[in-house]
């Protein structure tokens, strides 16, 4: 079983679906940033992208793929506990709608499909912000929970982080924005081959030439910063493709409107459009057709007001998902951690992604503009999120 998870890892990498850049993120703080690329040097998936190659020692030693699955997995026997359980939630705060059914699916997880194995249930709201969530992180412990389950914003909270295995409670993080051996398992999708993806998809949908602008998430924060480097290197491999401006619009429709409506005045030619989610990309259309010019291919992800805008502009646009079921499968992995499972250490989550010709398979015409086209949950959860 654990070699078939490995080679499956592995023909990600291979295929594309994986980034290197995520294979170091993942494994770099378990075996070491130097044995993690030497392992992909001796699996011939050399090549990694320009930062991670520079963080590599010249030392690498040697590591056979036996190796990796020793290194790769985690026996949970010393976490094994009687239920119920006590599980602690570090948030990153439902300050959107991505982060509300995050949260949500987390929710669901622990109150309805795990109702019989869990006692508590302590939910810290992140506020958006690293610093807010050090402070909550504390207040967390004090409950002593039996497991916990994170989305951290920012390398603060790698102290407090470990701080929680230390003291012997199994860590289950959607995000790694710093390096460590201190956590149990790592849940997430790869960001950087989402921009990458929507980058290329952009660069060879304007032909390899054309001026575009490129609209990020929360500067600092790992998903954002992630995308936006995977999306400057597919640009890279294509010399026609001048990048007019980039701003962090916060994951906020309203920021972003306000930056777009900047740009539009700016800008007499803009023949593309990049953007990490449906939020700025919604605020483009709506800017870019408030001024009476047209919409060029645009970028977004599984947001339904995006959706809906795209239908309603019959707009050319890709979009490629970051699904909040991750907080559903961080519970998932609580539930084995305690009953003493031998668990990965790192587990990829599979993201939506389609273009204009799938878009009526998708889009939820009567579903609010802040829904998120991509959940995992039973549609009675919708429901209670937002009414349905």
């Amino acid at each position: 079983m654990k070699e078939s998870l490995v080679k499956n890892f592995v023909d990600m990498v291979r295929e594309g679906r994986l980034s290197r850049r995520e294979f170091i993120r993942a494994t770099g703080g378990i075996i070491g940033v130097a044995a993690a690329s030497s392992l992909l040097e001796g699996l011939g998936l050399s090549g990694m992208t320009p930062a991670a190659a520079a963080a590599v020692s010249s030392q690498a030693g040697e590591v056979r793929p036996e190796d990796w699955t020793r290194m790769l997995f985690y026996d949970c026997t010393q976490f094994k506990k009687d239920p119920p359980w006590k599980i602690a939630n570090l948030s990153q705060g439902p300050t959107n709608s991505w982060g509300l059914m995050l949260d949500g699916h987390s929710e669901y997880a622990v109150k309805e499909k795990y109702k019989d194995l869990f006692s508590d249930y302590f939910l810290a709201d992140g506020q958006g912000n690293a610093a807010v969530q050090v402070t909550a992180m504390e207040s967390l412990l004090a409950q002593k929970p039996d497991v916990v389950i994170a989305t951290p914003l920012g390398a603060a909270l790698k102290g407090p982080l470990e701080r929680a295995w230390d003291m012997g409670i199994p860590v289950i993080q959607m995000q790694m924005p710093y390096l460590t051996d201190k956590f149990l398992c790592y849940i997430n999708g790869d960001n950087y081959i989402n921009g990458y993806t929507l980058g290329k998809w952009l660069a060879e949908k304007l032909g390899g030439e054309g001026k575009v602008v490129l609209s990020c998430g929360i500067a600092g924060v790992d998903t954002a910063e992630q995308r936006l480097q995977g999306a400057r290197d597919a640009f890279a491999e294509y010399p026609g493709i001048e990048e007019l401006a980039q701003a962090y619009h916060n994951w906020s429709v309203s920021e972003a409107k306000k930056g777009f409506e900047a740009w539009v005045a700016a800008y007499p030619e803009i023949d593309g459009i990049w953007c990490d989610s449906g939020f700025a990309a919604m605020a483009a259309m709506e800017a870019l057709t408030e001024a009476g010019r047209d919409i060029p291919p645009i970028t977004g992800d599984m947001f339904n007001g995006f959706l809906r805008a795209a239908k309603n502009f019959d707009a050319d646009f890709y979009a490629y998902g970051y699904t909040m079921a991750t907080g559903l499968l961080m519970v998932d992995m609580a539930v084995r951690a305690m009953m003493g499972e031998i668990v990965p250490r790192y587990e990829y989550v599979d993201q939506l992604e389609f273009g204009k010709d799938e878009l009526d398979k998708y889009f939820k015409p009567d579903m609010a503009d802040d829904f998120i086209v991509d959940y995992r949950y039973p549609w009675s959860w919708v429901e209670k999120q937002f009414g349905g």
